[in-house]
């Protein structure tokens, strides 16, 4: 969807509105109880997504009652953002952290509170014989399994591995998130949640593009990179087969497009070579090198801005700049969005890649 049918849509976005819940339940907003900021950041890299609140409330008056009786660690989270009854579920999480502070001599208690998203839960878990040797399809289904991820993603996509392998984070370690994130940066796949669905699988295809910002409105900056930083001419991965035999496997950058990128093959020769013990066959090991030169040269250019509040914004989808500048005109991969709301009104922050 083009922007300046998005703005049509929501009636010029005059009404930002949203709908917070806790533990199930709606909490409603009146002077005795009014969220003074909320921060929403949903992201694609390993972080858990976060919600962040400030609030003011009478608990002595009926609204600043329920909302004292709803902010209790572990509660669950769901809030939704929009403009008018035209409302998104953004996030999905539970009550990781509170803080109260008394008023003494007042009537008005100020409240803080970070939710987490499901990767958050994940942090606090610990699968039981998680250091077992098992394969990492079985490893991973064992951790995503678990009834704390279907109360906080009731909607999964998993990705089963390219071919069944050990994993050295398969060892005991300090958490299923720290398994899980080592599963993916091994096999550069996402790991990320959105609302209710959370996502584990290889990078999303390049697809149509979810929202098109076509001219510069609702903009309020918009910046592209290009960089050289972390990039090479090619990346190869090398390992042993079961009869001992040497496995080795290169992957070259692909011809670089767009804006800026004219000279960037004829500095970059270097080949960034990667053993992996784990590396028992030839597709295995050509798997990896395909998969971390992609990646490592979707690094080499992004864009980041922020305008009005947008919920279309979310981590694994694609947008679309044209009709700006030369070097901004493009497709890119949102990895990381942050919504906020305070009284100066709905904006939104984002970041992406090529």
């Amino acid at each position: 969807m083009k922007f300046s049918d998005l703005y049509q849509t929501y009636d010029a976005m005059r009404e930002p509105n949203y709908v917070l819940k806790v533990g199930g339940k709606a909490l409603k907003i009146g002077d005795d109880a009014r969220l003074i900021r909320v921060e929403c950041q949903l992201t694609s890299t390993r972080q858990a997504g976060v919600l962040v609140l400030e609030a003011a409330l009478d608990p002595k008056q009926e609204h600043g009652a329920a909302w004292l009786d709803a902010f209790q660690p572990g509660a669950m989270c769901s809030f939704s953002v929009g403009y008018g009854k035209s409302l998104t579920e953004v996030f999905c999480g539970f009550l990781y952290d509170v803080l109260w502070s008394d008023p003494l001599q007042g009537t008005i208690l100020l409240l803080e509170a970070v939710f987490l998203d499901v990767r958050g839960r994940l942090m606090l878990t610990s699968c039981a014989d998680a250091g077992a040797q098992r394969v990492m399809s079985q490893m991973i289904g064992d951790i995503l399994g678990q009834s704390c991820c279907g109360e906080l993603a009731k909607k999964k996509t998993i990705d089963p591995p390219p071919e069944d392998w050990n994993l050295p984070a398969l060892r005991p370690g300090p958490s299923d998130y720290a398994i899980l994130c080592a599963a993916a940066d091994f096999l550069c796949y996402e790991f990320y949640a959105f609302a209710d669905e959370l996502y584990f699988g290889k990078p999303r295809p390049k697809t149509e593009a979810v929202l098109t910002f076509d001219g510069p409105n609702g903009l309020l900056e918009l910046k592209r990179r290009r960089t050289l930083a972390g990039q090479c001419a090619a990346v190869a991965v090398g390992g042993t087969d079961d009869k001992g035999e040497r496995l080795y496997s290169r992957q070259a950058r692909k011809k670089d497009s767009g804006f800026g990128t004219d000279k960037m093959s004829s500095v970059l020769s270097g080949e960034l070579y990667q053993p992996e013990p784990f590396v028992r066959t030839m597709a295995q090991a050509q798997y990896l090198s395909k998969a971390r030169m992609e990646r490592r040269q979707q690094q080499s250019g992004g864009l980041t801005g922020y305008g009005v509040g947008l919920p279309e914004l979310r981590p694994g989808r694609f947008i679309k700049a044209e009709d700006l500048s030369k070097p901004i005109n493009g497709t890119y991969y949102v990895h990381t969005v942050r919504h906020v709301l305070d009284e100066t009104g709905y904006k939104t922050w984002f970041e992406a890649e090529e």
